[in-house]
């Protein structure tokens, strides 16, 4: 499994469960990081609105495993 980015980390926190967000809602997340992220079955495209998309149990695990990683002891 590839690490996120910055970006992609940061729309999949802003996603979460329930939330629906596209491009649109980020200033510096465009529609190339949002495309990446389908082909990586992170999101998907919300069935009832356009242009917007959820985050997938697969995205919220990484998300999870992202915080575990970034939680680690600093020497």
């Amino acid at each position: 499994m590839t690490r996120p980015s910055n970006r992609e980390l940061k729309v999949l926190s802003h996603l979460g469960e329930v939330n629906a967000l596209g491009p649109d809602d980020f200033k510096d997340v465009g529609d190339k990081v949002f495309s990446g992220m389908l082909k990586k079955n992170w999101i998907v495209a919300d069935s009832k609105t356009p242009g917007v998309y959820r985050a997938t149990e697969k995205g919220l695990t990484v998300h999870a495993e992202e915080i575990v990683y970034k939680g680690r002891w600093k020497r």
